[in-house]
This record gives C-alpha cells, structure tokens and sequence, in this order.
C-alpha cells in the first residue's frame, strides 16, 4: 500500500475510532490510540506506553514489569475514573501511527486471505479504504458473506448494500455513510442521502455513533467508537422505533370485505382483524446456512491446534522474524538454542548450523562488518550502526498478517484436503510442497564477512505433522509469505496424485485430483463447471514435454477439459518424464514455481 492510500485509509478509520493517547474504556473493556483493545496484560504490554521517570520528571518508555503493574492498577477504574487520572501512562503520536499502520497492513493481507490477492487488487481506492474499515470494525468479514461476494462479482452497488454494521441493533449511522460515499465514489452528503433513503424507517441521525456499540472483532479493536478526547455524542430524542426492526404502521388496515368475490362475511372470523400483508423490510434476508462441514479427525484436530499455536522455544521463535526486528534478548535465546537444542543425533541438524548463521546476520545487521578497530593495539567496542529493537516486536508474515493466524488458516487447507484425501496424503502433499517451495526459494546471500548459508534440510515426507513439519511450515510462511505456502500446498497435492499415478501406472481420477488441489487458487471453490485454467496449463505441458520425449507425439487440443484423451497422455508422459518433473514444469506454467 502506497504512502498515498495509507493516509486516506488512515484518516477514514481514525474518524471512525477516534483518537486518544490514554487508555479508556468503552463498555468497559479498555482500550487506546485508534481503537486498540487491551483487555490483557500481554495486549497492553506489547504497546510502548510511556511513563513519568520519577526522578528526571521526563517521559520514557516503560518496561514489561511497569505496564503489567499499570494494567492491574487501572482494568477496575471507571470510565470517568480513567479520564481524570493523572498518571495514566501515554502513547506517543508517532507509536499510535505506527501501531495503526501494522495495523492495517495486516488486514490487507487478512483481507487478501478471506477474498483472494485477485479481487483485493481489482477494487478502487475508496473501495480498499471502506473494506479495510469494515475489518478493522469487526476483526474480519466472517459476518459479511453477501458483501466478499459482492466484491468477488466486482458489484459496487452490491458492496455498499453490505456497507453498515451495528452492535445491538443500535447502527452508527455516519460511519456507513462515509463507507458508501468510499465505495461508490461519491460525497459524504450524498453517502447520507443514500443511508436515509435506505433506512427511512429508522431515521437515521448523522454526526457521530447512534449509541456506544460493544467492542467486536478478532483483531482487538473496538467497533465504531471515539476516543473520550471527542466530545461525547448528544443522544437522540427518544423515538418510537427502539427495535431493530420495522413495526408495522398504525394505520387502520383497509377490510377485506368490499372485495367483489366475497359478498358475505367470513365463515370464520378472527378475534381481531387481519392485518394487510407488511411492505417487504428493508433490511437483507438473513443467508441460508451452509451445511456444516464434517468435524475433522483427532489427527486433524491436532494438527490444526499445533499450525495455529505460537513456537514456544523462544530460540526457534526468533528464527521466524528478521534480523532487523530482533531484539538482543531474542538474539542471545538464538545461542542458547543453538548450544542446547541440539545434542547427541542431533548434533549435526542443519538448523542448528542455520541459528549461528542468524546470530551472526544479527551482529552485521546491528553492527556492520567492518573490520575491528584498534586503539593503541587495544580492540575498540564496537558502535551499533542502528537502533537496536528494545521490545519485542510480534511475529508477522511479508504481507503483515500475525504469523500464527495465516499458519491456522493452511492448517485449516490441509484439514479440508484430509477430508477428500486422507489425512496422511493431505500432510504428505503438504511436505512435499514445502521441500518445493524451499528448493525454489533458496536462502539469500549474505555477508561476505562470512561463508554461505548451510543449505536447511527437508521435511520428512511421511505424513505425520509433527514438530519438524510444523517449523517448516512456520519458517516458511514468515519468510515467503502465506499465499507462496498455499501455493506449494496445492502443488504439492498435485505431486501426491502423480506419484501415486505413476507407482501404480493408472492416472484414473486425472481430473478431479487436478482441480481439487489447483482450484482453490484461482476461484471459490463451489465453481465446479468446467472448463478451467488448470487444465489448459496441465495440456500445454504435456504437449511441450511429449513433443520432446515421443517422435510421435500428437499434440492435445488445449481446450481447458481434462477428458479421457488427457488422461492417456498424462499416464504417457508420467512414464517417461516423472512424477516431480512434471510437477516441477507444470507449477512453473502455472507461475507457482
């Protein structure tokens, strides 16, 4: 995201949420800067409050020990209690905005998750802007089925229908207006118009949140509110509409007796009258629900439970951020790893030789490779020729999503495959795609200072996801990204299928084995009409590889249908080519490899 659509996402959100450096309270959970929830001490010790040094009398950062002692001092004061308090430790402006940009930048790749890279990349500015508010709001777009399909179909009318939210019935009322005046392109006066026009039964009032709604999300933060250095919102007048949906009008209802058809009474006639039928309501009919999917195995369980848990080996841990963010705490747990983590038949594991390797990129990064200075033949210490990190900073992929939800997230992907696969060949697929992806993906070069990395072993492609697994599927999702591990995943899946083929020689099931394992990636996954993409890569690679191993080679019609006649050349060209050949130039088609 560009420094230009930061700010306008930016300014949006802190309209919404407010602003306040302090810690408050809505509804009773505490919260700061633009939304921020701390209903824990760990939520509030990882933000870099500051407090009044006792004897300089200046600001400073506080420590771990000092913000748990602050948080157990404050979670039982009152609202009022809170805003009157002297010694309320303080968030500077600089931290909130860089608080609200990780942020952010996390959410985009949540969102990227939830509805595809593609169909973010499609929407409009103003588009991003409303969606990302709608997630920071709600901790994701779970609730918002037809509002993600909307933005799958490319439907800004269908997005903004989807715009609003509320919490107990009770909607904030500017904060929809400016998400449909983002989504449609036009002015915040007109972005009301359409909420009025909308909601004309509830007589919506413009100027700030109809009434404090209850923090909601996933992510941490509170819905729709403004920090107490806004001026509290006057209430409105009291209305006759306090339920959430519309009521009846209480005119009198027109009789059904002057109808030509029926000159006598009723046989029957109800204790009171029969109403005419209600206008249709305004609001969307509730979605039907899907059909719950099967509960996954113990092993799946398991399995996800390990994917979405955080390393607790603090050594490890540190493995999975870059060096840059690493603080000397998290350098020195490195080396203690390295010196205990690996004894008698581990001794020799390449990670133990790759946690020195990132000891040292951490005393480059910190403090250069030059050579040792001298001073009257005594070594001068050397000078960080950055800032070294003092707090921890969290674990996160290249895109800024927590690391530990987007490795939850392809647990949940292997759990699904389990289903149709089988839960050993679903973990060996995912090996396999993770030896893929490491092959393709080598280490980077490093200092000259040093000698090159040691090349990290493979994942043992057995089928059990235990903790070998679990790192490399963490290892590689920190450094590559979530979507080039799904990406693996499913090639890897592919790969399962081609060597089951060619150890038993019969390619039967060609097609449904393909679009399972590559489809997801390129559409939801209920589109199950052919033709497709995959298919037409599948049959250009077999027409590029049979063509050089067969002279007599008839090349496939590139139609995007894998039928029986791509089937017979897949088993063909299996034979001769293999298995993680094959693979190899099929994702390479794909642009997977």
């Amino acid at each position: 995201m560009d420094d230009t659509q930061f700010q306008r996402v930016k300014t949006h959100i802190e309209k919404n949420e407010g602003w306040e450096r302090i810690p408050y309270k809505i509804n009773g959970q505490l919260t700061t800067g633009v939304g921020f929830k701390v209903t824990t001490p760990e939520d509030f010790a990882k933000l870099p409050f500051k407090v009044q040094d006792a004897k300089t009398g200046q600001l400073r950062y506080a420590s771990d020990d000092e913000k748990l002692k602050e948080f157990e001092r404050i979670k039982s004061l009152s609202k009022t209690q809170l805003e009157e308090d002297k010694n309320a430790f303080k968030l500077d402006d600089t931290d909130i905005n860089a608080k609200l940009k990780s942020e952010i930048d996390t959410r985009v790749g949540k969102i990227k998750g939830e509805i595809g890279g593609a169909n973010w990349d499609k929407l409009n500015d103003g588009q991003k802007t409303a969606v990302l508010d709608i997630h920071y709001a709600n901790g994701s777009l779970d609730k918002f089925g037809k509002m993600k399909d909307a933005i799958q179909r490319g439907d800004a009318e269908g997005m903004a229908k989807e715009a609003g939210f509320h919490s107990d019935g009770k909607r904030n009322w500017e904060r929809e207006a400016r998400n449909q005046a983002a989504i449609l392109g036009v002015s915040q006066e007109e972005g009301r118009r359409i909420v009025q026009d909308k909601h004309k039964d509830r007589k919506p009032v413009f100027g700030g949140p109809v009434a404090p709604p209850k923090p909601a999300g996933q992510g941490g933060n509170t819905s729709s509110q403004p920090g107490p250095t806004q001026p509290p919102e006057p209430k409105p007048a009291p209305s006759p509409e306090p339920q959430p949906q519309p009521v009846p009008q209480p005119q009198p209802v027109p009789q059904p007796q002057p109808a030509p058809p029926v000159p006598e009474p009723k046989p029957e006639p109800a204790p009171t009258p029969i109403p005419a039928p209600a206008p249709p309501a305004p609001e969307p009919a509730p979605e039907p629900k899907k059909p719950e999917a099967p509960a996954p195995s113990p092993q799946a369980a398991a399995m996800m439970e390990m994917a979405s848990s955080p390393i607790d080996n603090p050594g490890k841990a540190a493995l999975l951020k870059s060096v840059e963010k690493l603080t000397e705490s998290e350098m020195k747990d490195m080396i203690h790893s390295a010196q205990g983590d690996y004894r008698g038949w581990r001794s020799g594991d390449p990670l133990k030789a790759h946690t020195y390797e990132k000891v040292q990129d951490w005393h480059v990064a910190m403090y250069g490779d030059g050579p040792q200075g001298n001073d009257g033949g005594k070594p001068i210490e050397p000078a960080p020729i950055r800032p070294i990190p003092q707090q921890q900073s969290p674990h996160t992929t290249p895109d800024g999503e927590e690391l530990w939800q987007a490795t939850g997230r392809l647990g949940q992907q292997v759990a699904d495959a389990a289903g149709a696969d089988g839960y050993a060949q679903a973990v060996t697929g995912l090996q396999r795609g993770l030896n893929m992806l490491g092959e393709a993906n080598p280490l980077p070069g490093r200092s000259p200072a040093y000698g090159p990395y040691t090349k990290l072993g493979r994942v043992a492609e057995d089928g059990a996801y235990g903790p070998q697994t679990d790192f490399a599927l963490k290892h590689a999702a920190a450094r590559l990204g979530a979507p080039k591990v799904e990406e693996a995943f499913a090639l890897g899946r592919f790969n399962t299928f081609a060597r089951n083929a060619q150890k038993s020689g019969n390619p039967d099931g060609l097609d449904a084995a393909t679009h399972a394992a590559l489809g997801p990636l390129f559409r939801d996954g209920s589109d199950t009409q052919t033709p497709k993409v995959e298919a037409g890569v599948l049959q250009q690679a077999l027409n590029d590889i049979g063509a050089q191993r067969h002279d007599d080679w008839e090349d496939l019609k590139v139609d995007n249908w894998i039928g029986p006649k791509t089937t017979e050349a897949f088993g063909r060209v299996l034979k001769a080519e293999g298995a993680d050949s094959l693979t190899r130039r099929f994702g390479s088609g794909l642009g997977l490899m």
